[in-house]
């Protein structure tokens, strides 16, 4: 038993008193101080408001797939002006593409055995040689501005060589060594090197200043997350565009928060390409990769109850393999149906929603608990962004660990084909797809 005098107990409390006394909250002194946190709580409310009503779209795909394309030609639809700065970044993106373009062409004529069509003196030979001296000295120029951020180049610098390029390029074998890019790895390669190439009269002259149709096809690889608030038609939009190659998917699960749809963006035309896997170094299907990343994501629990719009891209350029008959769909995916005919632009369209809607599960659970949820949700995705491969074998097997749901809910995904490139067609697909957001919007405002 312990006793306690009355002044023993008065100082034992005067102790609790004061350590209690650092951890008490504030209270305000002045009207001045209710005022600055009643205005603070206000803020706070309205920005929670805000980002609720606001209509957020994450575009996601592979490599290549056209997602900045895509957020370039909508900036241009909703009436935004490029400023001089943004213009003059433009022309030398636009520069290198033509250039490395040309270079990845003239070793494609070299590995596929092209011969000249001019014969081996003619002046598209004698131009490639010239040019490809000056990529040995030039080279080691870029590397050194590349690390030191400068220009990489400089509107001299490439009128000095643009006659070259024309020259390389009026030759029929560069011509067919483009037709035929499928034969070969065309992870560096970019399809607008025929765009420009064909305007290079007008990209070569002096003060040459990008047209809004230059800059859509302008090509480099988004490594960083970028979000671009656009307006259309009167309604704010946000747009978050994150690359799609393979090391920078680890960036897509930051992204994840407060969407209202996922546009996933699929280059259709690429059935027939392929890229080696920089992991196990082995060749992979460029349009069955994009398969297995939009099977691993659809399937996710984070995206139950988010819309998701697919855009089958490049239509334009999928007509014109498929018209060509240089390259075979049958080849690449033998689950090609039989009776289906493999140059016909429908049947193949029909085809490969198919092969994407076979991927989809169209029943995630939708009655999981909120705090389970969230911790499968973010054990998920780590597992999902940061694991070696996203292959069909390995998301089903791991599906437990990775954050996925097999059981019933019913899914709708939308989906367009369309072209990036084409103002006019993706203003249409944009119109279409509005309701779609405003619908999904509208539930999700319901459902918080």
């Amino acid at each position: 038993r312990l006793s306690y005098s009355h002044e023993q107990l008065i100082y034992d409390m005067r102790g609790v008193v004061n350590a209690l006394s650092c951890c008490r909250v504030p209270v305000p002194k002045a009207n001045n101080d209710r005022e600055s946190i009643s205005k603070s709580s206000k803020k706070i409310a309205k920005s929670t408001l805000k980002r609720r009503n606001d209509q957020r779209i994450l575009l996601l795909g592979t490599g290549e797939s056209g997602k900045s394309t895509f957020l370039k030609q909508m900036k241009i639809i909703a009436g935004k002006k490029f400023q001089e700065a943004e213009l003059m970044s433009f022309r030398e993106i636009i520069y290198d593409n033509v250039y490395k373009g040309v270079l990845f062409l003239l070793q494609a004529r070299s590995t596929l055995k092209i011969p000249w069509a001019g014969g081996p003196n003619c002046d598209a030979a004698n131009a490639a040689d010239a040019l490809e001296n000056h990529f040995k000295t030039f080279q080691r120029t870029q590397r050194e501005r590349a690390r030191l951020r400068q220009v990489l180049w400089m509107e001299d610098e490439f009128l000095q060589i643009a006659p070259l390029l024309a020259k390389i390029w009026a030759d029929d074998s560069i011509r067919l060594a483009f037709d035929q890019r499928s034969r070969l790895i065309t992870e560096d390669f970019s399809e607008n090197t025929r765009f420009y190439l064909n305007r290079i009269d007008q990209i070569a002259k002096p003060n040459y200043v990008p047209t809004n149709e230059d800059i859509v096809w302008s090509r480099r690889p988004t490594n960083s997350i970028i979000e671009e608030e656009i307006c259309v038609h009167g309604i704010p939009i946000t747009f978050i565009d994150v690359g799609g190659q393979t090391k920078e998917r680890s960036k897509w699960c930051h992204a994840f928060t407060d969407m209202t749809s996922v546009l996933f963006l699929v280059a259709c035309s690429h059935y027939d390409e392929f890229y080696v896997d920089r992991v196990t170094e082995e060749y992979r299907n460029k349009l069955r990769e994009a398969m297995d990343v939009f099977e691993s994501l659809i399937n996710h629990v984070s995206f139950r109850r988010v819309s998701i719009i697919l855009f089958f891209n490049k239509t334009d350029i999928l007509k014109e393999k498929l018209a060509s008959g240089l390259s075979s769909i049958r080849s690449s995916f033998p689950e090609f149906p039989s009776e289906a005919d493999e140059r016909k632009l429908a049947d193949v369209q029909n085809f490969l929603v198919t092969l994407f809607s076979s991927r989809i599960d169209p029943n995630p659970d939708p009655t999981l608990p909120e705090e389970g949820e969230a911790i499968q949700r973010l054990s998920g995705l780590q597992k999902l962004f940061h694991s070696k491969s996203l292959s069909r074998h390995d998301s089903g097997s791991n599906a437990s660990s990775q954050g996925f749901d097999r059981t019933p809910r019913r899914r709708t995904v939308y989906r367009h084909f369309t072209t990036a490139v084409d103002r006019r067609n993706i203003e249409t697909v944009f119109n279409a797809m509005q309701d779609t957001i405003l619908q999904s919007n509208l539930r999700r405002l319901m459902m918080s």
